[in-house]
């Protein structure tokens, strides 16, 4: 089975590449649940959660991408992660139309996906790694609770 698993995932084509080059899928193998942050270089308080979202990436129990609002590549996408201090994968593409959301009219939006690639809810300015932790739990308990 394990070996089934592995020929899959090598013949799927990843959702998205972060800027290594790496593939992203939305469809997490190890059960985790996905938090995709909108910001912008712009946006003061996209600015100021990344610290938190850092932190979250760091605790390792959910995956954290970032997506760029504004949509830069290559290296202007590279150089502005890297101002902002930005330490977790930045997808290159767009994750509004896999996940058939809408462009957020308030900057920063985070997106919280389970492990199945359902996007489950959206979040509204800026997060804490605290308040992260919790919504994430709460829904995992929700979910839980119903199936």
């Amino acid at each position: 089975m394990v070996w089934v698993t592995f020929f899959l995932m090598a013949c799927s084509k990843p959702d998205w590449s972060d800027t290594q080059g790496k593939g992203v899928f939305l469809k997490d193998t190890n059960g985790q649940w996905t938090v995709i942050n909108i910001w912008a270089q712009w946006c003061d308080p996209c600015r100021e959660e990344i610290p938190e979202l850092n932190a979250l990436a760091s605790a390792g129990s959910i995956r954290v991408l970032g997506y760029d609002f504004d949509n830069s590549q290559g290296e202007a996408l590279v150089n502005k992660a890297k101002k902002l201090g930005i330490e977790f994968p930045v997808i290159t593409e767009s994750p509004l139309v896999l996940l058939e959301a809408k462009t957020p009219q308030v900057l920063p939006a985070t997106m919280i996906v389970n492990p199945d690639g359902k996007l489950i809810e959206i979040l509204y300015g800026p997060q804490t790694l605290d308040s992260l932790k919790k919504k994430v739990q709460a829904l995992k308990d929700k979910v839980g609770a119903n199936g």
